[in-house]
């Protein structure tokens, strides 16, 4: 098993996968051959560190993925190539705005299950081409800020420890489709989501009433999921003019 990036490598190697080894630093010389990386997986190999501008000069890199590893924090300089960041499974704790410098064509960020316990959308700002956002399994107990991603599509912040969003926290999101809140404390739906909304999750949370007259903006929704909740009646889902699919199992209702 490799306990560190194997040297024999042809320079001219576009994909790199070097999974469920045991290498527990990664640094600049582990690369300085490899100018031609498209693709580099490195999961599932209790790495620890990275030496600070490790994947600077990889400047056709479009895809890193670092999975189930032991890192503490995003990799520093990430090339402005990069499309996708997939680095769930970590320790990561705070997400600093200099984590995501440059990274214009950013398009899918996954850092689900580390241990972020809030976030400044400030942060992630600069991510002007970010379709997919994935921040499951976090214990974040806070988000603040308005979240300026102008191309978000997908949203996903299940399993947390949130309780509420401020009025303008959706605002700015025009092509969002795919809201994914469940497993969280919310006791209300948030208010003033995106329009362009089709499908919303918010199972196992701790919602005690939905008032529709508040989403009926939401000409779009086809998908609600309100299951594991403490909802005792439902009144007004015909204000959602193309909802297809209702999910209300296990919550305490008498009528409907």
């Amino acid at each position: 098993m490799a306990t560190e990036v194997p040297r024999e490598i042809p320079s001219a190697t576009k994909r790199l996968y070097i999974n469920h080894s045991k290498i527990k630093h990664l640094q600049i010389s582990d690369f300085s051959r490899l100018s031609c990386l498209e693709e580099l997986s490195l999961s599932c190999s209790g790495t620890e560190s990275i030496e600070d501008n490790t994947f600077k000069a990889l400047s056709t890199l479009k895809v890193l993925e670092l999975w189930k590893n032991k890192l503490r924090r995003i990799p520093t300089s990430l090339p402005p190539s990069l499309e996708v960041l997939k680095i769930g499974d970590n320790s990561i704790s705070v997400l600093h705005e200099s984590d995501f410098e440059g990274l214009r064509k950013l398009r899918v960020l996954d850092i689900q299950n580390n241990l972020i316990l809030a976030v400044s959308f400030s942060t992630l700002s600069s991510l002007c081409s970010l379709q997919s956002l994935i921040l499951d399994g976090n214990k974040m107990e806070s988000v603040s800020g308005v979240l300026k991603l102008p191309r978000l599509n997908y949203l996903s912040m299940e399993n947390n420890k949130l309780h509420s969003f401020s009025g303008s926290f959706f605002a700015s999101l025009q092509y969002l489709q795919f809201l994914r809140l469940s497993g969280n404390l919310l006791t209300k739906v948030p208010l003033n989501l995106p329009k362009s909304l089709i499908s919303l999750k918010l199972e196992r949370n701790q919602l005690k009433i939905i008032r529709f007259r508040d989403m009926k903006h939401l000409e779009n929704l086809s998908e609600l999921f309100l299951s594991e909740n403490q909802l005792s009646s439902v009144d007004g889902a015909q204000l959602l003019p193309n909802l297809t699919t209702l999910e209300l199992s296990r919550n305490h209702l008498q009528t409907i």
